[in-house]
């Protein structure tokens, strides 16, 4: 008999360490700031001002996007699986996927209202390397292969939740549960 899905295995992720030469890299590029800044204050200052401004305000912007879905929709991890037909999908794949975007959004309240019908790249302003990295953790997490995605019929094609969820479908399992 197959385990339910609220027995999915943790995400473990990689050891990210960063190497010396990886430290050295970072030292040297902030030193070269550092000096920039030293030598021509007002250049670096043009340059660096405007940033200095956007980058916080776009966070603050993207934060106050994020509590606003959260305020106007009340699903759940039980909406999100009835929008699949759990005998064609993989229930696994279904809430590895729910926890892995809610986690992307917020490690700390990582119960995110996600629809199906979520588009990634204009409702979850999601890139799409972190969605591979997303691919990733689902597929460590349910027990599937992302060996070979090129000949997956979705590659390429994946445009909401949903496409991502029956992306999985099409994809080899490591294990039988």
């Amino acid at each position: 008999m197959r385990r339910l899905s609220r027995h999915l295995p943790p995400f473990k992720p990689a050891d990210a360490k960063c190497p010396l030469l990886g430290k050295l890299i970072l030292a040297s590029i902030l030193a070269g700031l550092v000096y920039w800044i030293c030598v021509d204050p007002v250049a670096s200052g043009i340059t660096a001002g405007p940033l200095v401004v956007l980058i916080p305000a776009m966070t603050i912007l993207d934060g106050r996007r994020v509590e606003r879905l959260r305020s106007e929709r009340h699903d759940t991890i039980c909406d999100f699986r009835k929008s699949f037909d759990v005998r064609q999908v993989d229930p696994w794949v279904v809430r590895a996927t729910h926890e892995a975007f809610g986690n992307w959004f917020d490690p700390k309240r990582p119960k995110f209202p996600l629809r199906a019908s979520d588009s990634i790249e204009h409702d979850m302003k999601m890139d799409w390397e972190d969605l591979d990295d997303l691919a990733q953790e689902v597929a460590q997490r349910a027990g599937y292969i992302l060996s070979n995605c090129e000949a997956n019929p979705l590659y390429g094609k994946i445009r909401t939740v949903e496409d991502f969820v029956l992306f999985f479908t099409h994809q080899p399992k490591t294990v039988i549960r």
